[in-house]
């Protein structure tokens, strides 16, 4: 019997590394910038969850590989983060 669901992208490097795996298969408007809406809508699809998205997003911004707009409702792939 098993009780614990398998969450693979609860690990935050795993969910890091799909979220930018997403984030380089979609395409940015004129200005670089790609929708959160558009990640979150695929992260979500792959079958992660909000929180296991939250935490990806974090931690890809703070080591670097997206620079998130200050409006909150687009991300830019750094130099780093472009796969």
């Amino acid at each position: 019997m098993k009780f614990k669901e398998e969450r693979p992208l609860a690990n935050p490097e795993a969910g890091m590394a799909k979220l930018l795996e997403i984030a380089n298969g979609l395409e940015a408007d004129h200005a670089g910038r790609i929708s959160v809406g558009a990640i979150n809508h695929a992260f979500l699809d792959a079958g992660g969850n909000v929180n296991e998205y939250g935490a990806a997003m974090h931690r890809a911004a703070a080591d670097g590989w997206l620079e998130a707009h200050p409006s909150g409702a687009y991300v830019k792939l750094t130099q780093k983060g472009r796969g």
